[in-house]
């Protein structure tokens, strides 16, 4: 793996602290610093299924207020309630093949609507956005 070097000012105290990090563990403070921000860096869509990962990355394009449709955006109620009737259907195994099979695909619709929509929310988040409180979303 290559490397680069990148030259990051930081206030003394986080410095202090790296430091006396490294020095307890016996590590190199470049190593330290590297290892504290990958593991500070959030997840990107880069390592998901195609189809996950495209719907994601198109969300990358939108402006923030397309954004903020998709965080405050949902399932209209009919397939939701046939979504729930089949879930009873499979709770009390009376479901049959084609509904199991309608389930499935539902169920991975509403996966994918909910990272949509989580997704969403992280991008706007990044570009410094107030996101919509819990009362505001189920408003």
């Amino acid at each position: 793996m290559s490397e680069r070097m990148v030259a990051v000012q930081v206030p003394e105290a986080i410095y202090r602290r790296l430091e006396r990090l490294a020095a307890l563990t016996n590590r190199p403070l470049e190593n330290l610093v590297a290892q504290t921000l990958s593991s500070g860096l959030p997840p990107l869509p880069d390592d998901l299924p195609v189809t996950m990962r495209e719907a994601l990355l198109a969300l990358e394009h939108l402006r923030d207020v397309e954004l903020e449709q998709v965080v405050r955006g949902g399932m209209s109620e009919a397939p939701i309630e046939q979504y729930e009737e089949l879930r009873e259907r499979r709770r009390t195994g009376v479901i049959t093949e084609p509904e199991q099979q309608a389930l499935t695909v539902m169920t991975q619709e509403a996966d994918l609507l909910m990272l949509r929509k989580a997704y969403a929310a992280v991008l706007l988040k990044w570009r410094g956005q107030l996101l919509p409180t819990l009362a505001e979303l189920e408003s």
